[in-house]
């Protein structure tokens, strides 16, 4: 073994090698370990006859030769055949002398990672839509700082179903927690609350705070039918007078 593979083969992620005819010029430890093959079987196959039913869109080491274009990507789905994994990869042209002899590819395997933050993100996008009964008809949907973080089409669904499913005839949606927002937030904000008014759920807003206000009134957004108030307790307080 060449120093050279000894130093790959301490590496933590998979290395492998092709040459301008597909074929695996080197492969590393990790890098058998998975893609599950022995090294003594794949050196000098073409990765084409080595891996026949593999799709097009795991092909990244591949485009990267036929291209040159380098692509690195943070996980993607590795889910053919036997495979079953979420992959960070990154491709490299190689080269010498400005002549391209090669390509290679180096691949870690981020299923782990990848399942917890899908589980943090569900998690997340859960806590948005909190909706918490108050008393009989009100409910309170407490808009979270994440929720410019992931798609507000979730918010909406989730919304729309939670309140209604409590029978909800009003509904203060506080936004105290909320600092910074662009007009997108509050286009499809507009669109919740005409979407509750189509279904005779009227709309309390609470804790808007005034650079929020500035952006909303700065806005081509129409005008909406729904109370303001500077705080929940103020809202709570004269909700509770009707």
């Amino acid at each position: 073994m060449t120093p050279l593979n000894e130093v790959f083969d301490q590496l933590s992620l998979g290395v492998m090698a092709i040459d301008l005819d597909y074929r695996i010029t080197h492969i590393n430890q990790q890098g058998t370990r998975l893609l599950e093959v022995e090294e003594k079987d794949v050196l000098g196959q073409s990765v084409y006859d080595l891996f026949p039913d593999a799709p097009e869109e795991v092909r990244h080491v591949e485009r990267t030769l036929r291209t040159s274009e380098e692509l690195t990507f943070d996980a993607i789905p590795y889910k053919w055949g036997k495979y079953d994994l979420y992959l960070s990869i990154r491709t490299r042209v190689l080269q010498e002398n400005g002549k391209v002899y090669g390509a290679m590819v180096e691949y870690s395997d981020v299923t782990e990672y990848y399942d917890k933050e899908q589980r943090m993100l569900k998690w997340m996008e859960d806590m948005s839509v909190n909706v918490i009964p108050l008393s009989k008809g009100l409910v309170l949907l407490p808009l979270q700082p994440i929720m410019d973080q992931i798609e507000f089409q979730y918010i909406l669904d989730r919304g729309l179903h939670n309140v209604t499913h409590m029978g909800a005839h009003q509904v203060i949606i506080d936004c105290s927690t909320i600092s910074t927002v662009d007009i997108i937030f509050f286009d499809k904000l507009s669109k919740l609350i005409q979407s509750l008014s189509l279904m005779g759920i009227h709309t309390t807003i609470s804790g808007m705070k005034p650079e929020l206000a500035r952006t909303w009134v700065s806005s081509d957004l129409p005008t909406i039918k729904v109370k303001f108030f500077s705080n929940l307790q103020v809202a709570l307080k004269e909700l509770y007078k009707q």
